[in-house]
């Protein structure tokens, strides 16, 4: 006789046959599982041991990364800044003189006393001829309207007359430059040393200051 209990636990799961098939796949699942188990663990070790081997030497870079920033001092900013540029002064008699410079930078904020690196420039005379300056260091003062030029001041008139001086001041109001400084000037007439000059535009007039010592070119005096 058929025992329907028995028939009932089988379509329910609860068979001897179905019990025997739970506990094969579990371990096959666990078999599964430790197989993994062993693959991962050796590449597991790899990563570790490649991260005690970085990590040293990842503090050692980070201690010698050094990046130095110069924060601008306060004001700075606010000053004119300006590379590579033409600038323009017109005079009194309305003549404009053109000037070019490395570097422009406004002394402080505010103050129109500007800094020139490498100040080059042409001053036209009244009657035609023109001079031709430059020095290493100028300052233009836009108040007063003057171009200080220091540091062996180059200047070339264009009748071939070439001076050299420390330094000179040329007042753009007034139309005149004087420098205080010994003063050489060789040209086809000789040469000549003095303490200093003065110049007047208006007139195209250099007149040679202090004690001056004129050396002429016997070619050049007629009888």
């Amino acid at each position: 006789m058929i025992d329907s209990h028995k028939i009932d636990d089988y379509f329910y799961g609860n068979s001897p046959l179905t019990e025997h098939h739970d506990a094969s796949d579990s371990l096959d699942h666990r078999s599964r599982l430790i197989r993994r188990i062993k693959l991962i663990l050796p590449s597991l070790a790899a990563v570790l041991l490649g991260l005690l081997i970085f990590i040293p030497h990842l503090e050692q870079a980070k201690d010698a990364v050094h990046i130095d920033i110069t924060l601008p001092q306060k004001g700075e900013l606010e000053k004119l800044h300006m590379e590579d540029t033409n600038f323009y002064v017109t005079d009194r008699s309305n003549k404009v003189n053109n000037f070019t410079a490395d570097n422009i930078d406004e002394t402080a904020p505010g103050s129109k006393l500007i800094k020139l690196t490498n100040p080059k420039g042409i001053i036209p005379t009244a009657k035609g001829p023109w001079y031709n300056i430059e020095a290493p260091i100028g300052y233009y003062d836009q108040n007063k309207q003057t171009l200080r030029l220091e540091q062996n001041v180059d200047v070339i008139y264009s009748d071939g007359m070439m001076g050299k001086t420390q330094a000179m001041t040329y007042d753009f109001k007034t139309e005149t430059a004087v420098s205080t400084t010994p003063t050489h000037a060789d040209g086809t007439f000789g040469s000549l040393d003095s303490q200093g000059f003065k110049f007047y535009n208006t007139k195209d007039l250099i007149i040679f200051t202090g004690k001056t010592h004129i050396v002429i070119d016997e070619s050049q005096i007629k009888d």
